[in-house]
């Protein structure tokens, strides 16, 4: 966990998916589980307790439980970044590079791969991104910059073939396939 200071990776998450995704409108319940890969029913037990501290809001659209932050709340603000700054590089690169064509595949990887992993250290000062494709590399550093704003840090795009991932001939391929990655991008695009 980046920042350990939440309960559990499914609280951090779901926190992460309702401040950085979340419209004025809200998500449904079961798109905040899909969205923070947790199952329906931890998502159900988070939102509630959430809900009961009154960091997050929902009412009922037919039969459907729509949540977001709640604006009244004197937490939200500073939790909003807080949220940014410590799980925002997944949802904000994944939206940023997701628009560029030609990117077939992307993840995190380095420090914030290690510490989205769970393995303890200190805080990434940095975010590396490795993309895979054939995009235009200005399209791939306008993403990485335009994500650098909210996450208040910097973006390193490494770009790489579809060839050159397969193969992993080089000893930095060969080092970042072997350490904790975090994708960015769904395999259904």
């Amino acid at each position: 966990m980046v920042l350990p200071i939440f309960r559990s990776n499914a609280q951090a998450s779901v926190l992460a998916t309702l401040f950085l995704a979340a419209d004025e409108r809200g998500l449904s319940l079961r798109e905040v589980a899909r969205r923070s890969r947790v199952a329906q029913s931890q998502a159900h037990r988070e939102v509630t307790r959430l809900e009961e501290a009154g960091i997050v809001v929902s009412e009922r659209v037919g039969k459907t439980r729509l949540v977001r932050p709640n604006p009244a709340s004197p937490f939200r603000e500073e939790l909003a970044a807080l949220v940014v700054k410590a799980f925002g590089p997944v949802p904000v690169l994944r939206e940023q590079l997701g628009a560029v064509p030609g990117v077939e595949e992307a993840y995190i990887f380095g420090s914030w791969a290690v510490r989205l992993s769970g393995q303890p250290g200190p805080p990434p000062q940095d975010i590396d991104v490795l993309v895979i494709g054939e995009p235009e590399l200005d399209l791939v550093y306008r993403a990485a910059s335009e994500a650098e704003r909210p996450l208040g840090r910097a973006v390193n795009p490494t770009l790489v073939s579809p060839g050159e991932w397969e193969r992993a001939e080089s000893g930095f391929l060969r080092t970042v396939k072997a350490r904790p990655l975090v994708p960015l991008l769904p395999g259904d695009r």
